[in-house]
């Protein structure tokens, strides 16, 4: 009974010291994939200056690769951390980094996700004039991407798989923030979180459900009289055409 436990206390010893030596081989990697990895994880539990810091070790180590999709993957993500944390400025210049190297190898897929993430960026600041721009672009590049993604199997969905969470997890957080509104009467609070959501539906394959909420914005911004808001949403009808 006692060698039995003495074995047993070596055994759990042992695990938890490899344990320890591989947490500190992933803290200390010089990886690039294992360190994007950490980012992402650190993202999603909302440790968001921790994820920086991995992401940014990331990049370091591709930042000198022109044209690689490491370095695409690493300023997607960068963009990615800065748009959770709402600074939306840094955000959207790193995207319009990874465009500029998404453009030149002609990689529609990540046109498309671009665009749109830019697009949705730029509502997010209220540059609605320069949304609908972006959102045209997108929807242009959505056809070929699809195209493109389904003849060849060229382009990896990983690469802009984080814009996707991140825009989903916005879908998540207005929601939160619309029911909180409607428990407490809030007109002003049910419509600009909903308005918000518009192009997150639309991005996200959700655009059967834009009708509906358009329902419930424009009647809330007319009675608001929030002209700019019913002004977007006809500019945004003209081009999605629900």
């Amino acid at each position: 009974m006692v060698t039995t436990f003495f074995t047993l206390t070596h055994f759990l010893l042992k695990k938890a010291k490899k344990v320890k030596k591989l947490k500190q081989n992933s803290d200390e990697s010089n990886d690039f994939k294992t360190l994007s990895q950490l980012g992402q994880n650190y993202q999603a539990k909302r440790q968001l200056q921790k994820a920086l810091a991995y992401s940014k070790k990331a990049y370091e180590l591709v930042k000198t690769e022109a044209d690689s999709d490491d370095l695409i993957v690493a300023l997607v993500n960068m963009g990615a951390i800065y748009w959770d944390m709402s600074q939306l400025r840094k955000a959207t210049k790193l995207f319009q980094d990874s465009l500029l190297i998404v453009e030149r190898i002609g990689d529609n897929v990540g046109r498309r996700m671009l665009y749109s993430i830019i697009g949705i960026s730029s509502w997010r600041m209220g540059e609605f004039v320069k949304a609908i721009e972006w959102f045209e672009e997108a929807l242009k590049a959505s056809s070929e991407a699809k195209i493109e993604y389904e003849r060849t199997q060229l382009v990896p969905p990983w690469k802009y798989e984080i814009l996707q969470v991140v825009m989903v997890r916005g879908i998540a957080t207005l929601k939160n923030r619309i029911q909180i509104a409607r428990n407490q009467h809030d007109s002003v609070r049910i419509l600009l979180p909903t308005f918000s959501m518009l192009p997150l539906m639309l991005f996200t394959g959700q655009k059967e459900a834009i009708p509906s909420l358009l329902k419930e914005i424009v009647p809330l911004a007319k009675e608001l009289k929030r002209n700019k808001i019913l002004d977007t949403i006809t500019a945004l009808e003209k081009i999605i055409r629900v």
